[in-house]
């Protein structure tokens, strides 16, 4: 696994700006999230800093890759809403618009990410990007204390 990484504190902050976390793409394709916080000796004084790598959660990663294909906010929503299995009609009542102002919508994003349905476009935004995350899922997620 090959990844770069760059988590800053602002100038003089040292440990009392709190945590910090980054998401990265391995070069694998395998989405991480590294975490940092400040460990504190008993009296209270700054010591280590803690670092915790894991695979990142969906969660974590969908707004990314949403955002890489240029999507509004407003077909963001829709793809939101198609990833959780809704139909155009309970789009349509959920964001208060009508059923056609959707599949609009939905054309627009199926052009923008290259896909011609519904199900492509979940496994575009999602599958792909979680691949091979999903054949690695036997690997515990690493841990190192500095």
């Amino acid at each position: 696994m090959c990844a770069t990484v760059a988590l800053a504190l602002p100038r003089g902050s040292g440990c009392s700006a709190g945590a910090a976390s980054a998401r990265l793409r391995t070069a694998a394709g395998r989405w991480l999230v590294l975490h940092t916080s400040c460990l504190t000796s008993p009296e209270g004084e700054p010591s280590m800093i803690a670092l915790t790598v894991g695979p990142a959660k969906s969660s974590r990663i969908a707004p990314i890759v949403v955002e890489a294909y240029g999507l509004t906010a407003r077909e963001r929503q829709i793809t939101e809403g198609v990833a959780r299995g809704l139909s155009n009609g309970e789009l349509a009542e959920q964001l208060f618009l009508s059923p056609y102002t959707v599949r609009d919508h939905l054309k627009a994003i199926f052009c923008k990410v290259g896909v011609a349905s519904r199900g492509e476009l979940v496994a575009n935004v999602f599958s792909e990007h979680y691949g091979p995350a999903l054949h690695d899922a036997d690997r515990p997620a690493v841990h190192a204390f500095f």
